[in-house]
């Protein structure tokens, strides 16, 4: 930790106008939460988490408005963060964040010290390996600091291990959502693995809790867990019983949520690029579900992008039974020209038809053809042409389209004639059904 300080001039610089201005106000300054644990296993540390105990969180806010902004680099200070409020200090230096708050119980009084506040926040925190407190002190303008591991989070960052502090059940019961938090640090820490009696409690309590929560924070939790290990995951939602009570469609009829994790895997083994985007991600879980059943579900979680996942749903069902498509080559390919990320969509479209046990059709070279294929006429040159407004002129497209692709038309001349023909019988049909109204209406 120490070397972390002496590398980082911005941050010592920062830490130790806070530590001054802390003990002017007989508060203490520590290191905490998963910055400190990232550290401790030798991992990249994300956001900076600092506590600051002894005060109170408006006290805090006062303190950080009195720091000189120019001379430490910070650019803004703003309060953050609705269970737990935080102060969010955004400073120049590449753009980092640091996240100051107040220790868990308020400032200190007769009965607690400074250090006291400190150890009551440690003895709430989720898991021991987030317990961790690093002290700050300072000595004539130098930074010093102390380690302290009062739940045995060293012994179990070594072990690779995530339990929680105390009594599992009555971290739970402090947050439920602690329990898809576990399971979360299992996916993204490969060879983690969870305490038995903080598993016990997961399974216990999670299926049990967690349909109380906001699903804003729920469906927060389950993209980094899926992003990190889409097949894991929902492995894991499964064995503790909360996949079933916060999607119960997965489990009716039984064995969709291990036709999910199949398909994850081969949706992990298909992708290209290494990130899967979280409307992939998402629309994988909901894949085996109906239309009505999907989009029940998707809003009950309210997931982000919710029309997007369902539309990515809608166009996978489209290709899944493509067998009635009219126009296969241009319609597939109107589909993929929607698609954000079409090198994930076509990873789970064939992760969808693997696991179904049907072959699945070559999309990425489908897609090579397209790109090297022109577009030889668009609306405008149906509209130039006097072509009839309606669903008429889409159809039209992608027959053309189609032709195109299948090397039927090979130029913008013949195009452009099959658009003149096609015009032509189109409103001979319409005269012609115009003409047979007339005389059912003629007594």
């Amino acid at each position: 930790m120490a070397s972390v300080l002496r590398d980082d001039r911005h941050l010592r610089t920062f830490l130790l106008a806070l530590s001054r201005a802390a003990a002017s106000a007989e508060g203490l300054v520590f290191l905490a939460g998963g910055f400190l644990r990232d550290i401790a296993a030798g991992a990249p540390a994300g956001d900076i988490d600092v506590m600051v105990a002894g005060i109170s969180h408006r006290a805090l806010g006062k303190m950080l408005g009195s720091l000189p902004r120019a001379t430490l680099g910070v650019r803004n200070v703003v309060s953050a963060g609705i269970r737990f409020p935080v102060y969010r200090v955004a400073t120049g230096w590449n753009n980092r964040y640091v996240d100051v708050s107040v220790a868990r119980g308020g400032a200190k009084n007769r009965r607690r010290t400074a250090m006291g506040c400190a150890l009551e926040d440690a003895a709430h925190r989720d898991f021991t390996v987030n317990s961790l407190l690093y002290r700050l002190s300072r000595r004539r303008d130098r930074l010093y600091g102390d380690l302290f591991d009062p739940f045995g989070g060293i012994a179990d960052l070594s072990k690779r291990m995530i339990r929680c502090v105390g009594s599992a059940e009555d971290r739970l019961r402090e947050d439920p959502l602690r329990a898809l938090r576990a399971l979360r640090m299992k996916n993204e820490r490969e060879g983690w693995r969870i305490h038995a009696a903080t598993w016990r409690a997961v399974r216990r309590l999670g299926p049990q809790l967690l349909p109380a929560i906001p699903p804003e924070r729920i469906v927060g939790e389950l993209l980094r867990s899926l992003a990190a290990s889409p097949a894991g995951t929902i492995e894991d939602l499964r064995r503790s019983g909360i996949a079933r009570a916060l999607l119960p469609e997965l489990s009716r009829p039984r064995g969709r949520e291990a036709l999910a994790a199949l398909r994850c895997r081969l949706l992990v083994r298909s992708a290209a690029a290494p990130i899967i985007p979280a409307t992939i991600l998402l629309a994988s879980l909901l894949a085996d579900l109906g239309p009505e059943e999907a989009e029940a579900a998707a809003r009950r979680l309210r997931f982000p992008n919710v029309r997007r996942v369902l539309r990515t749903l809608s166009d996978l069902r489209a290709l899944r039974h493509s067998g009635g498509m009219r126009f296969p080559y241009a319609e597939t390919e109107s589909i993929l020209a929607r698609q954000e990320e079409p090198g994930s969509f076509i990873a789970l479209y064939m992760a969808m038809k693997i696991s179904d046990g049907e072959p699945a059709g070559n999309l990425r070279r489908l897609l090579r053809l397209c790109s090297k294929v022109p577009v030889l006429v668009k609306g405008t040159d149906l509209e130039e042409r006097g072509f009839p407004e309606g669903p008429g002129r889409k159809e039209a497209l992608l027959a053309i389209r189609e032709a195109t692709l299948r090397g039927r038309i090979r130029s913008r001349a013949e195009a452009l004639r099959r658009v003149t023909r096609l015009c032509r019988e189109l409103k001979e049909y319409n005269g012609n059904g115009i003409r047979r109204r007339r005389r059912k209406e003629t007594p």
